[in-house]
């Protein structure tokens, strides 16, 4: 769970360690243009979600590209929290939309956001057909944005209703993998960064978050 105290999240854009991913991301990806980013953890709650949001919200408020942020983890969707923005649309009108329909602009950031649909917890196991509409957001997001901002769920476990993250990280330029400083286990991030090179996933890095703010999703 978010906690209470850690509302205005998005501060957190203006710390070292994501001015640091913000530009690890850049350089690894310099040839690209529009950039398309996975950020992932290989357990739950280790914080990834506030990670790609701030990094989103950073690269966005220097105002130099067009940059948009995308809740795939309809498991246990938290971005909504981290900008304190209400789910609008449900699983169906995401999966039927254009892209441009669907997105919302928190408070005053020059930000783009497609939260998860406001019946993630009922829409059952994800189909075929769903996957489809997941790649086609995302070419919809790389022809009309430069940077491409996804949030995944966690690697570990699995489950029938969640969008595979190893599977998205095969639509992406790249993929940071977030590590909970003092709480990850050393063999579940091996094994996570093993499952995304099987998979031939372009690992940016590794971005370390602290223990309190951890539990961000």
């Amino acid at each position: 769970m978010i906690k209470p105290e850690q509302e205005n999240r998005i501060a957190l854009q203006q710390t070292a360690e994501v001015k640091r991913a913000l530009g690890a991301i850049e350089h690894a990806l310099l040839d690209k243009k529009p950039a398309s980013v996975l950020v992932t953890s290989a357990s739950l709650d280790e914080g990834k979600t506030l990670c790609a949001s701030a990094i989103a919200a950073a690269a966005a408020s220097r105002g130099a590209s067009k940059v948009i942020a995308m809740d795939f983890n309809w498991y246990r969707p938290a971005m909504h929290r981290c900008f304190e923005e209400p789910l609008r649309h449900d699983a169906e009108r995401i999966l039927q939309a254009d892209l441009s329909e669907l997105v919302s602009r928190p408070g005053d950031l020059q930000l783009d956001v497609l939260f998860a649909p406001v019946d993630h917890a009922t829409h059952g196991a994800l189909e075929q057909s769903d996957a489809a509409v997941v790649k086609r957001l995302l070419k919809q997001a790389r022809d009309s944005y430069d940077l491409v901002i996804v949030d995944s769920g966690a690697i570990f476990p699995t489950n029938r209703t969640m969008m595979d993250p190893v599977t998205l990280s095969q639509e992406v330029d790249g993929v940071v993998l977030v590590v909970a400083k003092g709480l990850s286990r050393k063999p579940s991030v091996r094994r996570a960064q093993k499952t995304l090179e099987i998979a031939g996933a372009n690992i940016i890095g590794i971005l370390t978050n602290q223990p309190d703010i951890a539990g961000s999703r």
